[in-house]
């Protein structure tokens, strides 16, 4: 059983090196752990709206070329797995 995102709250995501990356919907009582692509309002660095690529490939930052994410398939849905230690800040927008 799936839950649907219901109550949510819109959380900009910047890499260490202040590259602003995505808006994201979140369950408001949660660690960012995993990036859907559907919650995704607004991509700025455009590296995950346009990503098709296939399991288990890393997403790098495209100013400090750190990996940001890696692409997986959890319940046969590609969804990015978020490399903790690069995320630097999350503010509520």
């Amino acid at each position: 059983m799936v839950k649907k995102l219901t109550s949510y709250r819109i959380i900009t995501v910047w890499c260490k090196c202040w590259q602003k990356l995505i808006k994201y919907k979140k369950w408001p009582w949660r660690r960012l752990l995993k990036i859907h692509r559907d919650r995704i309002t607004k991509d700025y660095s455009g590296i995950f709206l346009d990503n098709y690529d296939p399991a288990w490939t890393d997403l790098y930052c495209p100013n400090c070329k750190q990996r940001i994410t890696t692409v997986q398939v959890v319940n046969w849905k590609y969804i990015n797995k978020v490399n903790q230690w690069q995320i630097w800040i999350i503010r509520k927008s």
